[in-house]
């Protein structure tokens, strides 16, 4: 165990030094990725297929503000849904500046969320989520979370239903703008994950902030049950199946990221708590300080030692 915490000061000292290129590295991944899962699964512009264009977009978006990348990734997207339905294409873009409109005060961090949350329902461990941003964010970070779980369901309806939305021409764009907001927001699926979303955030992210030992890792374990518990619901409520073994595995998986999480960013030491009382005119104070675990490799120093008197003579018993 002490290894694993020298290993994570290294680690956070080598962040700490090379944080710029660090940061626009994962800016870079985390844009690439959204843009190649849009045109594997909905490369409906041909000119934006080519793998050339999400490396461009995604070396300019690194160097770029969060925010800035959110929207490039977003602007991708609606050109592929526009090529394909008007109606989606103009569906993503009011949820988007709905979100905006709602939470326009994002910060760097929390506006990523709209592309994280689809990229990690592709790779079906999107119950991290509301396990780390309860830990990480505030509450009100539940509205990018439900925006990202809303665009991943809108690009699912539109990949399982590209015949039908375009065969549909001859329609007034009123009703095929009636019938994909209807095929969209009556998923019984969709609505679960955004109430098993929402309800998660809230809870870790109430019980982590309270004064109790432990309360990180009470929160994840929490959060996780949480989620079981309204995922086994939601399944028997809205009539729906959720796959057993993808949802333990995603959902262990993301516990362990949680936990990951937990042990770089928050690792103190509950035994070693300290109480402190003050007072001043109108308040009597009451401090709980919990120390950090801050353990550093040691550095090793080789010192050698020399001898520069005169060897002993053995043939005279080291007389002269």
């Amino acid at each position: 165990m002490l290894q694993l915490y020298v290993f994570r000061n290294s680690l956070k000292s080598f962040y700490a030094k090379y944080y710029s290129i660090i940061d626009k590295g994962i800016k870079y991944i985390i844009l690439f990725t959204a843009m190649m899962l849009i045109n594997i699964n909905l490369g409906y512009e041909s000119k934006l297929v080519a793998i050339q264009t999400p490396i461009v977009l995604s070396v300019i978006g690194a160097f770029l503000p969060y925010m800035a990348g959110v929207l490039m990734v977003a602007v991708f997207l609606m050109i592929h849904l526009f090529t394909a339905s008007f109606e989606l294409a103009l569906l993503v873009g009011i949820i988007l500046i709905l979100t905006f409109f709602l939470y326009y005060s994002f910060g760097k961090k929390d506006s990523v969320l709209l592309i994280i949350v689809p990229v990690l329902f592709v790779l079906k461990i999107p119950y991290v989520v509301p396990l780390v941003v309860g830990l990480m964010g505030s509450a009100v970070s539940i509205v990018p979370i439900l925006a990202g779980v809303i665009i991943y369901f809108t690009c699912l309806f539109a990949k399982q239903n590209i015949g039908v939305l375009t065969s549909t021409q001859s329609v007034d764009i009123a009703q095929r703008f009636s019938q994909a907001i209807n095929g969209i927001f009556s998923n019984n699926t969709m609505l679960l994950f955004i109430i098993a979303f929402a309800l998660t955030t809230f809870i870790v992210y109430m019980v982590h902030k309270q004064n109790m030992d432990y309360a990180w890792q009470i929160a994840i374990a929490a959060g996780a049950i949480t989620i079981l518990v309204s995922i086994f619901v939601g399944d028997f409520v809205f009539d729906i199946s959720t796959p057993l073994l993808d949802f333990i595995i995603g959902l262990a998986i993301s516990v362990i990221i949680a936990y990951v999480y937990d042990f770089f960013v928050f690792s103190v030491d509950y035994t070693r708590s300290e109480y402190a009382q003050f007072e001043d005119d109108d308040y009597y104070y009451f401090v709980k300080a919990v120390p950090k675990i801050t353990i550093t490799a040691a550095d090793k120093k080789i010192q050698s030692f020399s001898t520069n008197g005169k060897k002993k003579n053995k043939n005279n018993g080291g007389n002269e």
